[in-house]
């Protein structure tokens, strides 16, 4: 994993510029940097790398396929690179054992066909001399990031991060269409559009191709989960766990390649107890790490039942510890975060990092493919019209979680959250920014006339949940120089899952059930078939205890009040409210506290904002 850049401009990049902005990214790869400019001096492209597969100084990039023709700059791992080197049949003779340059000849013999075969995550930018473009690509679900700017007469900027793209912008500035989607909805990360105005994403699964002689654009759709989604209904269930074991250990197998030592992210779940199960096939002296609370929101015990037989690396974190890293933490995000446990996330790494553990994984991605929330349980006991079927999901959803379904023919009760509750406060929005901005929908994923479950699965998936938390994991992760992979969101487990009928994940055996069933192939039941507990901190607590000063302090600032945003009184009523136990959900003062901190680390000091807070 990496940091790219890149700078076309039809009158001369500037070389100075793009060093400068690799410079901001030594965190992403601190083990080599190096910039490459094209013959025509119209292009310039950066690398930082951390060493992850061949670390030798020949694999480091920007790299040059052996004719001159193509240039290089890779940000990812393709995880089955050996098994498309092995299949690789054309006049390259291969000098590095890594990905980047199975990638180069690939590319170089197929162009974008070739990222079919690839599996893995990646963001890459390949000049080519001889056609005089550009290409730019994302991995399927975007798991590794691409920042575009749209520079004057069709020229472009992009990199693996925001803060190094901010010199290019004419002001820094917010886009507040974003922000009051944000506050309104919860949304964000949810479109191709960031909170800076300006800075936009590259979308998953696409292709950008720049042709360098006119500047023209294309972008084209080169991967579309919803159109690979199997046909199941027929296969029996047994024949299901056999399928789906074999992909998701495959997935995880591939995944621990590396020449580096690799680790676990764990907590008391199934998921990532699987990782942990099929990881010790494979790797002997297997690392684990989780961030823990105290009580009621400790998982340790489940965490040791998990961790049996590995190295348990437990990082205890306590209001002080988050708090004194909360601005470090929205630094390196560079946009408004999920919550504690994204702080939580950065004394990890650097403890990863401490342990000299390079590679880490998680188990995002599960929950949202084999339907393992609570939510979708719940909505879809509401889905039922008949009310015999309804008694039945209703018996169902009652064995399972020892709580009461939705009423039959009641709608609208199930709410957004992961725990099902509502945790915006609209009613403070500022009266300015109501009257000037507009609430940015998320992009339709699926077709007309989908299972309506299934539609807002993919939704969560595709655009409003699983991208957000990919920009958490990449930016913590990266902020301590490791690399996070996602095996459960390599594209043949998820689409096998987004196969299943639901019938088979939503039943008297829980959510996700038949994700279950394959799990207890590595995981003892207790882990297996434990109902689904959302991983939660302290947060509402702290806010309304230890943090006040903190809330309290922002709430009555200038520079809150100032922006427009957010009405401050009514600001002040809400939490008062929340304070005397009126709301269990704390993500609206969140939301305050985390658009001030970015607002003051960015906006107020514009192209200065640096890393860290340093």
């Amino acid at each position: 994993m990496c940091g790219i850049f890149g700078l076309y401009a039809r009158s001369g990049a500037d070389e100075a510029s793009a060093r400068r902005a690799v410079a901001r990214m030594r965190h992403r790869g601190p083990d080599a940097m190096g910039v490459w400019k094209s013959q025509d001096r119209s292009v310039v492209l950066g690398h930082a790398r951390l060493k992850i597969l061949d670390l030798s100084d020949g694999a480091n990039q920007p790299m040059v396929s052996p004719d001159g023709r193509l240039a290089l700059v890779f940000n990812g791992e393709i995880v089955n690179f050996k098994d498309v080197r092995a299949a690789y049949r054309g006049p390259w003779r291969f000098k590095t054992r890594g990905d980047s340059e199975v990638l180069l000849a690939t590319f170089s013999q197929s162009g974008l066909a070739a990222l079919d075969d690839w599996v893995g995550m990646f963001a890459f930018a390949i000049h080519d001399r001889e056609r005089n473009l550009l290409t730019l690509a994302r991995d399927r679900f975007g798991i590794k990031p691409l920042y575009l700017v749209d520079l004057a007469h069709g020229g472009l900027a992009f990199a693996s991060e925001i803060p190094p793209l901010l010199p290019f912008l004419d002001r820094v500035r917010a886009d507040e269409d974003v922000i009051r989607t944000y506050l309104e909805t919860g949304l964000y990360d949810h479109t191709q559009r960031t909170f800076f105005a300006g800075i936009t994403t590259l979308a998953a699964g696409t292709a950008l191709t720049v042709d360098l002689a006119t500047a023209e654009r294309k972008v084209s759709r080169w991967y579309d989960a919803t159109a690979r989604i199997p046909d199941l209904s027929r296969v029996a269930e047994d024949e299901l766990v056999e399928e789906g074991a074999r992909r998701i250990e495959t997935a995880i197998r591939d995944h621990l390649v590396a020449d580096v030592r690799v680790g676990v992210n764990v907590s008391g779940g199934v998921d990532s107890s699987v990782l942990v199960g099929i990881a010790k096939q494979y790797v002997g002296d297997i690392h684990l790490f989780t961030q823990d609370y105290e009580p009621p929101y400790s998982e340790a015990s489940w965490v040791r039942e998990v961790a049996d037989g590995c190295r348990l690396h437990t990082v205890s974190l306590s209001s002080r510890d988050i708090l004194s890293q909360l601005e470090r933490t929205a630094a390196f995000q560079a946009e408004p975060f999920g919550g504690v446990t994204v702080c939580g996330y950065e004394a990890l790494y650097r403890k990863a990092c401490s342990e000299d553990v390079t590679v880490l994984l998680d188990g995002n991605g599960v929950d949202e493919t084999f339907l393992g929330y609570q939510r979708y349980h719940a909505h879809h006991v509401e889905a039922q019209k008949v009310e015999a079927d309804w008694r039945e999901a209703a018996d169902a959803y009652h064995a399972f979680w020892q709580e009461a379904p939705p009423r039959f023919g009641a709608v609208g009760q199930v709410g957004r959250a992961i725990d099902g509750t509502d945790g915006t406060m609209p009613g403070a929005i500022a009266e300015r920014l109501q009257r000037s901005t507009a609430v940015i929908e998320p992009a339709t994923t699926v077709a007309v006339g989908a299972d309506p479950l299934r539609a807002l699965a993919l939704s969560d998936l595709l655009s409003t949940k699983i991208p957000r938390g990919l920009r958490f994991n990449d930016r913590m992760s990266m902020a301590s120089s490791r690399e996070l992979r996602v095996p459960f969101l390599d594209h043949r487990v998820v689409e096998f899952g987004l196969g299943v009928p639901i019938q088979a994940l939503l039943n008297a055996g829980g959510s996700k059930a038949l994700f279950r069933k394959i799990a207890s192939r590595w995981v003892p039941p207790t882990l297996a078939f434990a109902r689904k507990r959302s991983v939660q901190s302290p947060q509402r607590e702290w806010l309304a205890t230890s943090w006040r000063p903190l809330v309290l302090d922002i709430l009555g600032s200038d520079s809150f009040a100032g922006r427009g945003w957010i009405d401050p009184a009514a600001a002040r009523t809400a939490y008062d409210r929340f304070c005397c136990g009126e709301s269990n959900n704390s993500f609206f003062i969140w939301q305050w506290i985390n658009l001030e901190l970015w607002a003051r680390g960015f906006l107020d000091r514009g192209v200065h904002a640096t890393y860290g807070g340093t």
